[in-house]
């Protein structure tokens, strides 16, 4: 259900803006807004709730699985980063093309389906 639903319902205002953003030519600002929005996500949500358990629980560390699906979702995350930088860096020259964003569309939909096999 969170691939499927919960995923794209929360990243829709997300596409939404950093779209017009890009239409406006303020490209650098949607690329940031989509690396940023994320990593705080993980590192303050992740943070927080963590510590929310250990205050509950009263233990100092927590011992912590990756089932298959959220590793999938790791590897898909390092491997869309090195493809922004394989884009950009190595290949446009400071320049992400067109190219990159169906790419990356591509690899969402590997992910999804591996996700949902997994």
């Amino acid at each position: 259900m969170g691939l499927m639903v919960l995923a794209p319902g929360n990243s829709l205002q997300d596409l939404v803006a950093n779209v017009s953003l890009s239409k406006k030519g303020l490209s650098t600002m949607a690329t940031t807004a989509c690396l940023a929005g994320p990593i705080f996500n993980l590192c303050v949500g992740l943070g927080l709730g963590f510590w929310a358990l250990m205050k509950n629980t009263g233990k100092g560390e927590i011992r912590v699985e990756l089932p298959a699906n959220i590793a999938t979702g790791f590897y898909f995350t390092i491997a869309n980063c090195a493809l922004i930088v394989i884009a950009g860096r190595v290949v446009g020259k400071g320049v992400i093309g067109r190219g990159y964003g169906y790419v990356a569309c591509g690899l969402y939909v590997v992910y999804v389906l591996t996700s949902l096999h997994v």
